[in-house]
């Protein structure tokens, strides 16, 4: 489906007289996205179940904004939209300009932020499996690595984090992701953010939230309210390539205390030099609770239908608070994966040690729908 510029204004009008009103009921207003029509996957155009991607694309508004932008824009430096989007990030999260930190995606305020605390004494402290980006700085960095082993149903072990962070005699640096990459799970807030609010001596808590908005469960608490109390041993990492839809466009914040920021930036090159049209997406994106609402219920019911199939096949999986599910193959991921390739499906890479395991990102619901469809055919062939 082809949506034309004009349309794309309407829906946007439509969007943010809807929001003016307060409301975030789908039924009430205009969608905030008008979702893409299923076509099957094709050697072309595969099915990209593997990058954790918002399938719905970027919303309306924000489409129309990115596009404004490079027709009205492009010339002039990004300085001032760059501080509108930094007090918009500061308003979602309930803080201030001086709590934000615009980044190029969240890659770099990991980058960032483990960097600006190593020293000659330093450790990274991670759990066993969980995302690469924290360890890559630290080895780019060579600063030691200390991966804690999983507990069960590959949980992690925060009393394992933090005898490894005792041990050490040095700074330690912990890079948390919550909920957890690939495993789907969040931890109990009260025993993390208990920990944080601790202040173990000479550590620094660097805190990943990048798919928070998509859980549902009531064990979650943002490590946001320890920066609002005002604790400087810690940094939350957001990022706009998950529900907000633009992982190709690069934006990203750090939001901690002031002092943190100020230490931090050191170790960024321009946070106001983040491309114009980016810039207008997000602006356009952060304030769009009724995109949020609809990304959110798309994934709920996409998740729905996969699990519904997993659990008829027997096949184990873990609770997901995410937009992807993990789920347990018990034989090699390769042959699956090649298999699913063969149908034009993208499915996740390996994530040792859990080797046996698959990462399946959310699509639409049509796109689960199908992905269940191909899944039981492969079990009626005997590969799953």
């Amino acid at each position: 489906m082809t949506v034309t510029r004009r349309e794309l204004f309407r829906a946007a009008g439509l969007g943010a007289g809807a929001l003016m009103l307060g409301s975030t009921s789908l039924t009430a207003q205009a969608a905030a996205v008008v979702k893409p029509p299923f076509a099957a996957p094709t050697a072309a155009r595969p099915m990209r179940l593997c990058f954790n991607e918002n399938a719905l694309g970027m919303s309306s508004a924000a489409q129309v904004a990115a596009t404004d932008a490079v027709l009205h824009q492009a010339s002039l430096y990004p300085f001032v939209r760059c501080g509108a989007l930094a007090k918009a990030c500061a308003d979602f999260m309930g803080g201030k300009p001086e709590n934000i930190m615009l980044t190029h995606g969240s890659a770099e305020s990991i980058r960032a932020a483990i960097e600006a605390y190593i020293t000659p004494d330093a450790q990274l402290v991670i759990p066993e499996l969980t995302y690469g980006d924290g360890e890559d700085t630290a080895v780019k960095n060579g600063l030691k690595v200390v991966k804690v082993k999983m507990g069960a149903q590959w949980s992690i072990d925060i009393e394992g984090m933090k005898k490894a962070v005792a041990a050490h005699k040095g700074r330690s640096i912990v890079y948390f992701v919550n909920p957890n990459n690939p495993t789907s799970t969040v931890v109990d807030s009260k025993v993390l953010n208990k920990w944080i609010a601790s202040r173990p001596a000479n550590t620094f808590f660097v805190i990943d939230e990048a798919y928070a908005e998509y859980v549902q469960s009531k064990k979650f608490v943002s490590c946001k309210t320890l920066v609002d109390q005002g604790f400087d041993n810690v940094c939350v990492l957001k990022t706009f390539s998950k529900i907000f839809a633009m992982a190709g466009m690069r934006v990203g914040f750090t939001y901690a205390a002031p002092s943190v920021i100020k230490n931090v930036r050191r170790k960024v090159a321009y946070d106001v030099m983040i491309g114009i049209p980016a810039v207008e997406a997000a602006l356009a994106e952060v304030t769009d609770r009724a995109f949020i609402a609809q990304s959110r219920q798309e994934n709920a019911r996409a998740r729905a239908i996969l699990n519904k199939a997993l659990d008829e096949l027997g096949i184990e999986r873990l609770e997901s608070q995410t937009n992807f599910v993990f789920m347990n193959l018990k034989a090699p991921l390769k042959p699956f994966a090649e298999r699913m390739r063969a149908e034009h499906i993208w499915v996740g890479r390996p994530f040792p040690p859990a080797v046996q395991w698959c990462r399946i990102s959310l699509g639409t619901v049509e796109d689960m729908t199908y992905f269940v469809e191909k899944l039981k055919e492969f079990r009626a062939k005997g590969w799953v």
